[in-house]
């Protein structure tokens, strides 16, 4: 599969083929298109936007350093391709590296040369992708992190071997069973194994209202509630069975119904 796109620079038409045919040795390789002056160069660049360009030096007009200079005036750091550059003449060399180029290739030069110089460019190119990727998937978690509710939306039980999920809308009300939640929908129940404590934290007080140590009843499901004195609430649920509220809860509740009501 063709990955690496690659753009190759060069005044002389004999310089262009010999590279083009070495690189339609690797399966890999794209060229997305052949340039013979700095101008073009810097065209073609902005237009296939190429992961590797082999690249001369001396170019009438522009010359392959100015070709990066606009480059690099251009567009982003994380867009510019690496670069091999190309030339006749070795004086070149350390202003290349200079300019971070992944190689410099000296005509003239032999396949063995070359191939080395692709390899090299490969590597790079390879630690580019997977940082990106990395940085596509952090993204994505970051966005499903961010859109996701904070709170828990299904309860995953597993009974003998089976596994049930358990939207919590469905929940009528919670209730404590020593380390585990009795789990109460409309026509049946769950066992799951978590403390009340536990699963408190985990549910949206905007749906779920605590009102006794061993009771969160599911708002939603509320049929009725009522003030019974003594710093009770007596709530009816959907189920019609009735849960008496515990007398420290009787702030929060008075709040929370006080809320709903607004």
């Amino acid at each position: 599969m063709k990955h690496i796109r690659t753009l190759i620079a060069d005044d002389e038409p004999a310089a262009r083929a010999r590279l083009a045919r070495l690189l339609a040795q690797d399966p890999e390789i794209e060229l997305v298109a052949e340039c013979r002056n700095g101008q073009e160069a810097v065209e073609a660049v902005g237009k296939h936007r190429p992961d590797l360009l082999f690249l001369d030096v001396q170019m009438p007009q522009v010359n392959g350093f100015d070709v990066l200079h606009q480059l690099s005036q251009n567009g982003s750091r994380e867009r510019m391709p690496f670069v091999v550059f190309v030339t006749a003449h070795d004086q070149y060399a350390l202003k290349a590296f200079d300019v971070n180029a992944v190689d410099f290739l000296l005509k003239p030069y032999d396949d063995e040369r070359f191939h080395a110089s692709l390899e090299k460019a490969r590597k790079w190119i390879e630690l580019r992708m997977n940082s990106k990727l990395t940085g596509r998937l952090m993204d994505l978690m970051r966005e499903h992190m961010h859109s996701s509710s904070e709170y828990t939306e299904v309860f995953v039980i597993r009974d003998k071997g089976r596994e049930h999920k358990v939207p919590v809308d469905e929940i009528v009300f919670l209730r404590a069973e020593g380390n585990y939640l009795h789990l109460q929908l409309k026509e049946k129940h769950h066992l799951h194994r978590m403390t009340m404590n536990a699963v408190e934290t985990e549910l949206d007080p905007v749906r779920f209202l605590r009102i006794h140590r061993s009771f969160i009843v599911n708002k939603a499901h509320v049929r009725s509630s009522r003030y019974s004195g003594n710093n009770e609430f007596i709530f009816t649920m959907a189920n019609n069975e009735r849960i008496i509220s515990g007398r420290s809860y009787k702030e929060s509740i008075a709040r929370a119904l006080q809320e709903q009501s607004v």
